[in-house]
């Protein structure tokens, strides 16, 4: 059966729209009311170095599944941070994320279903030679609590993997002017991406708030 010019033209218009689909998804990320402490004079949101980086990120609706046992997965989220430095120059530094949310504000068989929203936390985590010191800091204040007899039990081999270990759980954000790439996924494929600035401000250390941290009052 041969296909009239008309219908191949169709089919590979919509094979280019489905193809184009994810990148031309444009998400819309912004930290959570509850992360945000402050604001600069310049209107530049503040959060505090030992608190959450909650950050919410909605774009619009997904096909939804329409074949037999066809499933889609929830949304997941990526970040690359950059550092801005007094000159405005952008500095590249490490960042985590870990994805605690998300859902969608309506399905079929409704006709206009809300947006996707995928809501994750972010790590913007000390530099190494940072990290150690707030993890011996801590360490540190842990022996002072510890009885003579506590101390003479721990050999030095025992302080080294507690430190080691220790550094895992240094919940302490680096402090400066940040500039965070939010990637929206679906499986590993980017539906698109958005940037989202802030401010860490100093407003206290591991060290003296414990696990979990707990933003100062």
């Amino acid at each position: 059966m041969r296909i009239s010019e008309n219908c191949l033209l169709a089919a590979i218009v919509l094979l280019f729209a489905s193809a184009t689909f994810a990148s031309d998804i444009r998400p819309y990320c912004e930290l959570a009311k509850e992360s945000i402490l402050s604001r600069s004079s310049s209107g530049l949101a503040q959060v505090s170095n030992v608190g959450d980086i909650r950050i919410i990120c909605r774009i619009p609706a997904r096909p939804f599944p329409t074949k037999p046992g066809e499933t889609r997965n929830g949304l997941r989220a990526a970040t690359t941070a950059y550092e801005i430095t007094a000159d405005g120059a952008k500095k590249l530094v490490p960042s985590e994320v870990h994805v605690v949310g998300g859902g969608g504000a309506g399905f079929p068989p409704e006709p206009n279903p809300g947006p996707e929203w995928v809501e994750f936390y972010v790590h913007i985590p000390l530099d190494a030679e940072e990290l150690d010191a707030e993890a011996r800091r801590y360490l540190a204040k842990v022996e002072q609590s510890m009885t003579s007899e506590q101390k003479a039990q721990l050999k030095k081999e025992d302080w080294e993997r507690g430190l080691e270990r220790l550094r895992e759980f240094v919940y302490q954000h680096r402090v400066g002017h940040f500039q965070l790439d939010c990637r929206v996924l679906d499986g590993s494929s980017l539906m698109g991406s958005d940037v989202v600035e802030l401010e860490v401000l100093f407003k206290g250390r591991f060290s003296d708030i414990g696990m979990p941290a707990v933003p100062p009052a």
